[in-house]
Order: structure tokens, then C-alpha cells, then sequence
């Protein structure tokens, strides 16, 4: 069975999460956009080939929320966690409920580098609520 190089992951973790400056993916070139990246909310499951739907109404920013700063750095095959430093969150106001089953990490041009399917899905959030991903709330890794 084939391995990858712990040194392989932590440069793939680094370089498609929010790891540099003011929340950026860390550096790999040009593959990803240099600003920083967004959480996307989706009403339906994301999956490997394709980004769930987007979430819609007053409250939700189309494209996603942008990460407010880095994320720690993975190192010798370590996880990734998102948000840093700040909890995202949306106020739903669009006058019914959310319900929201998955989350896209993109890079600011919406290209998706990272998905999962939120534990509970779906969560149902009333208008007037607030729905939040906690400092650390996702896990990224390759292990």
C-alpha cells in the first residue's frame, strides 16, 4: 500500500487552507487565489465532485463568509483547524428558517479546496438566530 510523506501533507494542508497572512491559503504558487479564503453554507451535501447549495436570504453572503485571519500551520502531518482566532457567523433575517447541511472552504475566486457535511445535519437555524462555527470548529486534515 502507498504512503505519502508526512512533509507532502503538511505542504497540501498549508497550501489549500487559511494558513497565511490575514487568513490566505499559505503559499503554492498560483493555484489559489491570494486573499483571504470563505466559508460557503449549503443547504444541500457537498460532495467529492461537486459543492452543495449555496444558502440564500438576508443574513447569508453569497459566496461565504471570508476567514478573518491565519490559521495555525500544519507541521509533520498535523491538522488544520478554522477559524483561528474568531468565530464566523450569520444572522439569518430572511423571514423563514435556514437549514443548513454543509460548509465549502474556498479561496476568494469560489474555488472549493475543502468540504464536510456538518455532525447533525440538518440544522435547522429560525430567523432571528444565529448560526456559528466556533474558534477550531473544523478540522482539516489528511489522517
Amino acid at each position: 500500500m502507498a504512503a505519502i510523506d508526512q512533509a507532502m501533507v503538511s505542504k497540501m494542508l498549508n497550501q489549500t487552507t487559511p494558513t497565511g497572512t490575514s487568513g490566505a491559503p499559505g503559499s503554492f504558487g498560483t493555484a489559489l487565489a491570494g486573499s483571504a479564503m470563505k466559508v460557503r453554507l449549503n443547504s444541500t451535501a457537498s460532495s467529492a465532485s461537486a459543492a452543495g447549495t449555496e444558502l440564500t436570504g438576508t443574513g447569508y453572503t453569497a459566496g461565504g463568509q471570508s476567514v478573518p485571519a491565519a490559521s495555525t500551520a500544519s507541521s509533520s502531518g498535523s491538522s488544520v483547524t478554522v477559524p483561528a482566532s474568531s468565530a464566523l457567523s450569520w444572522t439569518n433575517g430572511s423571514g423563514g428558517a435556514w437549514s443548513i447541511v454543509s460548509w465549502d472552504l474556498t479561496d476568494s475566486a469560489g474555488v472549493r479546496t475543502w468540504y464536510a457535511n456538518f455532525n447533525g445535519q440538518p440544522v435547522s437555524v429560525a430567523n432571528g438566530n444565529t448560526f456559528q462555527i466556533a474558534v477550531g470548529g473544523i478540522t482539516i486534515s489528511l489522517s
